[in-house]
């Protein structure tokens, strides 16, 4: 079997929930076919690329890169959305170099192309369907993190509508050339429901990570320390944050004796409000690799209020045995149990309560460090990103649809 995979972004180091699901479903795919891997790069330097492109070569035949196109929004671009049934930042960053490059692979050979999402319907994925790649399918697409939240009415939620309503009609269009889909909860699955042509188009795949990718001694654990990993350029992250440390912090007790770390790009972000209510607060930055941030801190914070799709930082962090406290909306999707493998809870007083509960009761802390770690391992195995892609694969080499 021969796959071409179209990857967003170039998925080494997997140091995002996006590129973790895509390098490890490259992994898993790796044992099932011959794999070409065409990839967009966007903030790699000559030598991280170079370095990536050697280790990716011990998974696929072939693996070729091409600068990503950045959308730059503008008024005029906005104004356009009132008229155009794409979205500008799918217009607008559209790859032509990406295009040749897949025209001149796709030369019929191929079982089929997968292009790897991991957010809404994008350009790379209208690339492909604009050039009648077939069979296809779009891993982990998500539709979530364009959800209306909350009963009240504001500009913002009335913004939030109408870029919710846009997208749907775009993703019905675009999904009738797309011959399976995957995402990566149930929750998910159901805003697909009335926009693919068959029930069966669409299966729950969650996000996996190899489990001994993560075993290993990482250093001391600082039980002390709380730990957040996420970039700002995505505002969510950002305004988690910006909860937390102005309306949680200040209710937890013995609060002068933590320490509180942020990994991630902030560039762009204003870290005073944040410093200001939480002078502890900490900003390393982009890190090679998250692991030891995980492991070496005592609780794993989820403080998201907003967005789509399942967490992979909750699931890295109960691989390295570290206990996860999160808001109702970080842990969707995932099968979590609150007392079980985590804690939830959604009000400023109840998540200072519950990270409290954690510092000052080592049986509770011991008890969700073990449970984590057992979810991770029965249920977001990567080895079974590749039981149910052999499923999706077969039923597309059997009818070309799944």
């Amino acid at each position: 079997m021969r796959l071409l995979v179209v990857s967003e972004m170039f998925p080494y180091p997997p140091i995002s929930g996006a590129k973790i699901r895509a390098y490890n479903l490259i992994r898993q795919l790796a044992q099932l076919a011959e794999i070409d891997l065409i990839a967009q790069v966007r903030t790699l330097t000559p030598a991280q690329l170079a370095a990536g492109t050697e280790h990716l070569r011990q998974y696929c035949r072939s693996v070729t890169s091409v600068p990503g196109i950045p959308y730059r929004y503008s008024i005029g671009k906005a104004l356009r959305t009132l008229v155009d049934p794409v979205p500008p930042v799918v217009r607008y960053s559209r790859n032509v170099s990406l295009e040749q490059l897949v025209a001149q692979a796709w030369d019929g050979r191929y079982n089929a192309a997968i292009a790897t999402i991991s957010g809404s319907p994008n350009a790379a994925l209208r690339s492909l369907v604009t050039l009648g790649v077939r069979p296809l399918v779009a891993d982990s697409l998500e539709l979530g993190v364009f959800r209306p939240r909350g009963a009240w009415v504001s500009l913002r939620r009335l913004r939030n509508t109408v870029t919710w309503w846009r997208m749907r009609r775009f993703a019905r269009q675009l999904l009738a050339h797309v011959d399976a889909i995957t995402v990566t909860s149930e929750t998910e699955k159901t805003l697909f429901a009335d926009l693919v042509s068959r029930p069966d188009q669409c299966t729950v795949v969650p996000n996996g990570i190899d489990v001994r990718d993560y075993d290993g001694q990482y250093g001391p654990r600082d039980y002390s320390a709380l730990f957040y990993a996420g970039s700002f350029s995505y505002m969510a992250n950002y305004e988690a944050m910006l909860w937390f440390t102005q309306s949680v912090f200040q209710h937890i007790p013995e609060r002068e004796t933590l320490h509180v770390c942020v990994t991630g790009n902030t560039a762009g972000r204003d870290l005073a409000p944040l410093r200001q209510a939480c002078p502890q607060i900490e900003f390393p930055g982009f890190v090679d690799d998250v692991r030891p941030y995980f492991a070496g801190s005592s609780i794993c914070i989820v403080p998201i209020k907003s967005g789509g799709s399942t967490r992979l930082k909750i699931v890295e962090s109960m691989a390295l045995f570290t206990p996860v406290v999160s808001t109702s909306v970080g842990a969707e999707g995932l099968d979590v149990t609150h007392e079980e493998n985590i804690l939830i809870a959604d009000s400023p007083e109840a998540f200072a309560t519950q990270i409290a509960r954690l510092r000052n009761d080592r049986s509770l802390w011991k008890r969700l460090s073990a449970g984590g770690r057992r979810l991770v391992e029965d249920h977001y195995s990567a080895d079974r990103m590749r039981q149910q892609f052999i499923q999706i694969l077969g039923r597309l080499e059997m009818g070309g649809k799944p």
